[in-house]
C-alpha cells in the first residue's frame, strides 16, 4: 500500500510539469521480474533478452497504468459479457484480490463467468511457469472457451 501512495505522490508532483516529464524514466519501481516468472530456466532466457526494458518506469506510462486501473476498478459492475479470469496466488506484481473483485462485482451471469486461482503460480502463468503448469492454465482456458462456444455458438442442423 505504501508503494501506491508513493506512486500517487510522484505522479502528482510530475504532473505539475504539464506533461513535460512524461518521458522521464524516474518512477520508483518495486516490480521485479523474479516476482513474475517462477520457472528459473525461463527467467534466465528472459533476463538476457536484449529487447526487454529493464529501466525505471516512465512517468507517462505509470500515469496511464494508474488511470486505467482506476477506471477498470470503478466499472467492474458494468461488465455483462462472459469472461474467464485466471490469477496466480503467488503473483508478486498484482494481487489476486483484484480478480476476485471483478468476479464478484461483474453482473455477468454466474454460469458465464469463471474465476480460477492457481495456487502458488506467479504473474506470468503461460510464459513463466513450468510447461506442465502453463499447459494446465491453457487447458482450463480452452475448456471454458469450448463451453461458451457450445452454449452461444451457431447451431447447425444436419441435412
Amino acid at each position: 500500500m505504501f508503494f501506491f501512495s508513493q506512486l500517487k505522490l510522484h505522479l502528482t508532483m510530475y504532473g505539475l510539469l504539464f506533461g513535460l516529464a512524461d518521458t522521464w524514466a524516474v518512477m520508483p519501481n518495486s516490480v521485479k521480474v523474479t516476482n513474475a516468472v517462477r520457472d528459473f530456466e525461463k527467467l534466465k532466457i528472459l533476463a538476457v533478452n536484449p529487447n526487454r526494458y529493464a529501466g525505471k518506469p516512465r512517468v507517462g506510462t505509470m500515469r496511464e497504468v494508474a488511470r486505467v486501473t482506476n477506471y477498470v476498478q470503478n466499472n467492474f459492475e458494468k461488465v455483462t459479457v462472459p469472461f474467464f479470469t485466471a490469477h496466480g496466488t503467488g503473483d508478486g506484481l498484482a494481487s489476486h484480490s483484484g480478480s476476485e473483485m471483478l468476479y464478484e462485482k461483474a453482473v455477468t451471469a454466474k454460469e458465464d463467468k469463471r474465476l480460477k486461482l492457481y495456487e502458488g503460480y506467479y504473474h506470468s502463468m503461460i510464459n513463466g511457469e513450468r510447461d506442465e503448469d502453463a499447459n494446465l492454465v491453457l487447458a482450463d482456458m480452452k475448456t471454458w472457451i469450448d463451453e461458451q462456444v457450445q452454449k452461444y455458438g451457431p447451431k447447425y442442423v444436419d441435412n
